[in-house]
């Protein structure tokens, strides 16, 4: 079996695996409307990188950069998070879980296994 290894710097929110709506229903992130941010299709500014492999865990925001399997890793990222527009992060958030984030959107530098 093998393991394919992505980086990934997000700007915005790790969320817990199970995220629930405001009815406390379990939202299903396999749900079509998520595909693109899952996926990384081009011109897609979001990710939603979900991890029930071993983390557990959910991180969704504004895809900074991320590498994959032809590049790993990067040299120097020049990274202004004063430039980023938290408005805009916080309602595409609202739009895309019908809820507010619980805190203000961070910058997360991780690697992802799948």
């Amino acid at each position: 079996m093998g393991v394919d290894r992505s980086d990934y710097i997000i700007y915005g929110w790790k969320l817990p695996y199970k995220i629930l709506d405001n009815e406390g229903k379990e939202i299903d992130l396999y749900d079509e409307k998520f595909e693109s941010m899952m996926c990384g299709f081009e011109g897609e500014d979001y990710a939603l990188i979900c991890d029930g492999m071993c983390g557990s865990y959910n991180v969704f925001g504004l895809n900074v950069q991320s590498s994959d399997e032809e590049y790993e890793g990067w040299d120097f990222v020049d990274i202004d998070i004063k430039k980023f527009d938290d408005d805009k992060i916080i309602t595409k958030f609202i739009e895309v879980f019908g809820f507010e984030p619980q805190t203000e959107p961070k910058l997360f530098i991780f690697s992802h296994f799948s």
